[in-house]
């Protein structure tokens, strides 16, 4: 080392999370140009590291990518951008590196000089599996993207053709918060144990009380939300919103007092070296809900809804009044045309460029995300098209889902009544794996002077489901199609996109 420092700085900066260092953040606030509020330990190694270097030395570190798009990240990318040239990244994605870890790991290789307007960055982003020699993966597999295409918003690892084709999908746009406000979160109960219900208990409380049922809402948790439909569970949320008098409802008030214990607000002066066995800290009763849920009306408005992790964009609309778990997110509208567009390939690029990705290929799709995405310009025959089509598939994918529960509800002839994996879904069976598994997995056997009936029940179903298949997939195409229309995307643009 000469006094100008380093030629070279490597490492594995800690993954230390931010509530764990609450005593050194007003030193790292008053030191360190990437300070935010909520960044982990791992950002302020990053200009430690390029500080410790000499000019044009090269830092090297195998690190968290979270940083990439999120908010407590916008320091340590604008310093990064704007102090360094990165010259080299693989982003593992969701891959595990680390054995018995879940981290979001990517290699990153900076020299420590100014990027100039025709810097170059060599970017592999993994996917599917490790390869067996990194090395060689990069090297016959890497792309080439321009610096200018790291922002402070965000960084996107990717091609530059592609980042051309991402830039014209959303630069000049207004975004969905702008034209139709932004969504609103399920309800945060605090305790679902005592406040989401089954039939069974519903139906019992509204015996033993009339009344009780002015506080029994249908209820959709996070995995209910698909693509185009929902998949209820009979389940039903005990709403008792702020200012319920309890009093009048005894047999819902008989119902919470078994969780009271769990269901108790903590005192402001609770002792922090005890331990608090109920809710937090809030000014809502023992029986009360545990948010305000102060849009509580707009579930009983026609909706958009989807889960707050998915692989993909899935999206539906429902004119029911079920209230949402705090897993899922709505919207109030009843635009086709918007729910077209949402569950379109060309968003769900869109989207997969603003959200983080978390294990198994998922995205977080929350508020500040879903916010972002920009709404196209279309014409109003362009918007009766887009949404005539996701009408159409809604309405092919509800149909398809009731056949598949009809299916479903004929294995009770067999004393079933909790279906594994393979009978959940039963349409990817032939009839000789369907009576392989019920042997397997249930000791069932079809009576001989049953079976005839029950094959031919069964592939009917099955070409029914198909055909179901084949309709849905046929609207889908032409329903991308229009959409790649309202940007006038070109053969290769389409392409990119994966269509």
């Amino acid at each position: 080392m000469d006094t100008g420092g380093f030629d070279v700085v490597l490492g594995n900066p800690p993954y230390v999370r931010q509530e764990l260092f609450g005593n050194l953040k007003p030193y790292l606030q008053q030191h360190y140009a990437v300070y935010h509020g909520v960044a982990d330990l791992y950002a302020y190694f990053f200009e430690l590291g390029l500080k410790l270097l000499k000019p044009e030395g090269m830092l090297g570190f195998i690190s968290s990518a979270t940083f990439f798009k999120t908010g407590s990240g916008q320091g340590l990318r604008e310093f990064l951008q704007q102090s360094a040239c990165l010259k080299k990244v693989v982003d593992f994605g969701d891959l595990q590196v680390f054995e018995g870890v879940t981290t979001y790991p990517a290699i990153l290789i900076f020299q420590n000089v100014p990027p100039a307007s025709d810097s170059v960055i060599k970017s592999l982003v993994l996917k599917d599996e490790l390869p067996a020699k990194l090395s060689d993966a990069f090297a016959a597999l890497h792309g080439e993207m321009s610096h200018s295409q790291l922002t402070a918003e965000c960084w996107q690892l990717e091609d530059a053709r592609l980042n051309r084709l991402r830039l014209k999908l959303t630069q000049g746009f207004p975004t969905l918060k702008e034209v139709y406000g932004s969504p609103y979160r399920g309800v945060l109960t605090g305790l679902n144990e005592a406040f989401v219900i089954d039939r069974a208990t519903k139906d019992k409380l509204i015996k033993q009380d009339p009344k009780s049922a002015d506080l029994l809402k249908p209820f959709l948790e996070g995995k209910d939300l698909k693509k185009w439909h929902a998949q209820p569970r009979d389940l039903w949320i005990i709403f008792t919103r702020r200012g319920t008098d309890i009093e009048k409802y005894p047999a819902i008030k008989a119902h919470l007092e078994q969780y009271r214990l769990q269901l108790e607000p903590k005192p402001s002066d609770f002792p922090s070296n005890k331990v608090w066995n109920g809710r937090k800290t809030g000014k809502y009763q023992w029986f009360e809900i545990q948010d305000p849920i102060a849009y509580y009306e707009e579930f009983e408005k026609p909706k958009i809804l989807w889960a707050d992790i998915a692989s993909e964009n899935k999206f539906f609309l429902t004119r029911s009044n079920h209230y949402l778990a705090n897993t899922s997110y709505m919207l109030p509208s009843d635009d086709y045309f918007l729910l077209g567009w949402l569950n379109s390939k060309v968003c769900n690029l869109i989207f997969s460029g603003l959200s983080t990705m978390i294990r198994g290929g998922f995205f977080r799709y929350i508020r500040q995300y879903i916010d972002e995405i920009i709404i196209p310009p279309a014409t109003d025959e362009q918007k009766a098209r887009i949404g005539d089509l996701a009408k159409s598939c809604q309405q092919l994918s509800e149909q398809r889902y009731v056949l598949e529960q009809q299916l479903q509800r004929r294995f009770a002839d067999f004393g079933i009544k909790k279906l594994n994996q393979k009978l959940e879904r039963w349409w990817l069976l032939d009839f000789q794996a369907f009576q392989t598994e019920l042997k397997k997995s249930y000791k069932v056997e079809i009576a001989l002077k049953q079976r005839a009936d029950w094959e031919d029940y069964f592939n009917d179903a099955c070409e029914k489901h198909a055909k179901f298949n084949q309709d849905i997939a046929r609207l889908e195409n032409e329903l991308n199609a229009a959409v790649y229309e309202l940007f006038g995307l070109s053969g290769e643009e389409v392409g990119l996109v994966g269509g």
